[in-house]
């Protein structure tokens, strides 16, 4: 295997502009002060490390910088080939119509989390310019850029950036940790962040410095559940606090006794079967679960009636003409609350063929047509089942999906460095884009199926998960705001220092790619805990 300072350095080659940094066409530069950008512009042909200098930077100042070269023309039938996601962040994108040129720099453009399209759309809005009139008389270029960080005053050397962030190695250093690191910066974002009435941020923009108001209840016990898993891991009774408000709070906010002895969670887009199952097992595994035995009383008996014959369950209370949306996630989730359910006794639980009924339902029609998003749920809840039971039929399932999702996992090749570890099939779009959430669901399936295959003494398995978890804790590693080189164009650090970014090219912070990131690395940790003390 080739050595990781190796296999990042040819990487960064295909990737980065491979002429020398003291030299160039065009430098871009913005001069920042705690994340705001102060001053900026493009400058000719100049020295790079004298750069501070030259444009009168002060000591409490970074100055970002593009190193720009190689432009190119690019044709209308290839803009979108050109201009893509992948490109975003890395390429710099030059707009010319009727004797006007925008040049925009590809840190610029991430800073202010700017598509290619949608920058086009400015220019031409600010020009009064229409899509018609662009095609007549317009042009695009596009251009590689390196990208620096600087010291303002001077002092120290370049940091060398890949699209707007430093570059995590493709393995771990020796004396690294990459889940108790992820874990802890996800945790430490959680605690700055919640609030005193018990609130965490859904979506948060850190270009604008703002919250979105936007809403999804079961992402939010998503964050209350993995809290509760970091609180019981530490044994910390602040982390335990935290979720017991949290838990309190989203509770008061979204859970409705709907009649006939069940209880939901109620949204303004209605109730889901997910959610409902999402914030019985955040009970389940609280602090305080019993402060909330009425209300899980009321969602397990909710859960329970929806069970039924076709596909194992419905997937929405109400309204009714929405049932069958989100089966893969909703059905794997409600399998793993039964399933939780079960082992630790309730008197609510269903019975063991009451489940095996269901999860035979749910893998036949799986199995008809195979989604990744049905895997990381019904992994877990298959696991619990063939824990409890030893009943081969669980197991042999949890290992056939966890097997079916490994090529999904992007490594090497001609990808650029800072995706390595995401799962994305690009010859099945209709599987989804590739985001923070996904793959840190897929690995908290996938150590469960790893702590399944050392269970079972399949070393093969072992070695194939192992290998997954790893590459996709570089990715996530990847997204997360680690320090503040990767937070150099962010005014208020406190909303996103530890939290993650939607994708490399999205900066966009959002609850459910937290939660589940920390959800995976704590049971991670509890697995290598589990192990050396079985030693």
């Amino acid at each position: 295997m080739p050595s990781r300072s190796t296999s990042i350095e040819r990487a960064r080659r295909r990737e980065a502009e491979t002429s020398s940094p003291r030299s160039a066409a065009a430098i871009w530069f913005c001069v920042r002060e705690r994340g705001k950008a102060r001053r900026d512009g493009w400058i000719p042909d100049a020295c790079l490390y004298d750069l501070p200098r030259q444009i009168g930077a002060t000591h409490d100042s970074v100055v970002e910088v593009c190193v720009a070269d190689d432009p190119r023309s690019v044709a209308p039938d290839r803009i979108h080939r050109v201009f893509c996601n992948r490109a975003r962040g890395l390429a710099g994108m030059e707009i010319a119509c009727r004797g006007e040129t925008a040049r925009l720099a590809p840190t610029r453009m991430l800073a202010a989390n700017l598509s290619f399209e949608r920058a086009l759309e400015r220019f031409l809005d600010d020009r009064n310019g229409s899509p018609a009139d662009f095609a007549a008389e317009g042009s695009l270029r596009v251009f590689s850029a390196r990208q620096f960080l600087l010291p303002g005053g001077g002092d120290g050397g370049a940091t060398e950036l890949h699209r707007g962030a430093t570059l995590v190695h493709p393995e771990p250093a020796v004396d690294e940790d990459r889940a108790a690191d992820l874990a802890g910066g996800v945790g430490g974002w959680m605690l700055r962040n919640l609030s005193s009435e018990g609130s965490l941020p859904y979506k948060y923009w850190p270009s604008r410095g703002t919250e979105s108001h936007a809403d999804n209840a079961i992402r939010r016990f998503l964050a209350t559940l993995s809290l509760a898993r970091l609180g019981e891991l530490r044994g910390s009774a602040e982390i335990r606090d935290a979720a017991r408000r949290n838990l309190r709070f989203n509770l008061a906010r979204y859970f409705r006794n709907i009649g006939g002895g069940r209880g939901a969670v109620v949204e303004h887009t209605g109730a889901k079967l997910g959610a409902a199952a999402l914030a019985a097992l955040a009970i389940l595994e609280s602090p305080s679960a019993a402060e909330f035995g009425a209300e899980l009383t009321l969602l397990a008996q909710g859960v329970n009636s929806l069970a039924e014959g076709g596909n194992g369950f419905r997937t929405f209370f109400f309204p009714p003409e929405r049932d069958g949306d989100n089966w893969n996630f909703y059905s794997g989730e409600a399998l793993l609350f039964w399933a939780e359910a079960r082992r630790r006794g309730l008197t609510c639980a269903p019975t063991l063929e009451r489940c095996t009924s269901a999860f035979a339902r749910c893998r036949n029609r799986h199995r008809r047509a195979r989604n990744p998003a049905f895997v990381p749920w019904h992994t877990q809840a298959c696991v619990s089942m063939f824990l409890q039971t030893g009943r081969r039929e669980f197991a042999d399932f949890a290992l056939e999906i966890s097997d079916w999702l490994l090529p999904m996992q992007q490594w090497g090749g001609e990808l650029p460095p800072d995706m390595w570890g995401r799962f994305y099939d690009p010859r099945r779009p209709e599987f989804g884009p590739p985001h923070a959430a996904s793959t840190g669901a897929y690995l908290e399936g996938l150590v469960d199926a790893l702590a399944l295959a050392r269970a079972l003494g399949d070393g093969a398995r072992v070695a194939a998960y192992e290998r997954t978890i790893e590459r996709g804790l570089r990715s996530l590693r990847q997204l997360q705001f680690r320090d503040d080189r990767d937070a150099f164009y962010v005014s208020r650090k406190e909303p996103v220092m530890g939290a993650l970014r939607t994708e490399v090219y999205d900066n966009t912070v959002r609850i459910d790619s937290a939660a589940h990131a920390l959800a995976a690395t704590v049971k991670l940790l509890q697995l290598g805990q589990s192990t050396a003390g079985s030693t």
